[in-house]
């Protein structure tokens, strides 16, 4: 029997589609039991439901939208249960893998204590130690190869889910090299996002081996 993977997705899923691509192309032995987006607009639920996996929208907003941004007590409180809420439908699914593929927001120990040493990954647009807990790493890292006038190593990885917003362990790591003036954000980020669809794959492979759920 394959290895159970959730996928989490916040976006246009291009990452879940690598994932999708990899398994009907036979690198990729896993069944993608369901896929939970926090937008019901994200593209990825059609991408999802045209490949005939379950979704499900497990929205923020819809927890603390009756709240006042000055109600912080309020606002803590909302997503904890958020995050209690989104645990267990994860776990309902008894799967043997988290993948959060272009998740954008943070799983917060709440959310961690609940699933209870399962794994989860998280790919980042960035290197290790560079622009965590951000949403916009591509910008920013090519941002500071044109200021520093100089070339710069960047790229993506993907690594382990802990308490510390992209601190966990490194499963994959891809470096792209930026030199100031060679190319424009947008062809950068076509960069990253290419390398972004083989590192998925390959830290999901890495996952399911190192808990010996793949051999």
């Amino acid at each position: 029997m394959a290895p159970k993977v959730v996928v989490l997705i916040s976006g246009s899923g291009s990452n879940l589609q690598a994932l999708i691509d990899a398994k009907k192309e036979g690198k990729l032995p896993i069944d993608i039991c369901r896929v939970i987006s926090s937008s019901k607009k994200a593209y990825g639920l059609t991408r999802s439901s045209d490949n005939g996996i379950p979704t499900i929208v497990q929205s923020l907003y819809s927890y603390t939208k009756d709240l006042s941004k000055d109600d912080k007590k309020g606002r803590a409180e909302a997503r904890n249960k958020f995050e209690a809420d989104l645990a267990d439908l994860i776990l309902k699914d008894s799967p043997d893998l988290v993948v959060c593929a272009g998740w954008l927001l943070i799983l917060g120990p709440t959310f961690l204590k609940r699933l209870n040493g399962l794994p989860i990954i998280n790919l980042h647009p960035a290197l290790p130690g560079a622009f965590d807990g951000t949403t916009h790493a591509i910008e920013m890292a090519w941002n500071k190869c044109q200021e520093q006038k100089r070339p710069l190593i960047a790229g993506c990885m993907v690594h382990y889910v802990i308490e510390e917003v992209d601190r966990g362990e490194s499963l994959v790591i891809k470096e792209l090299e930026i030199v100031p003036g060679k190319e424009s954000l947008e062809e950068y980020g076509t960069r990253v996002h290419a390398a972004e669809h083989v590192a998925i794959v390959e830290a999901t492979i890495i996952a399911l081996k190192e808990s010996n759920k793949l051999i």
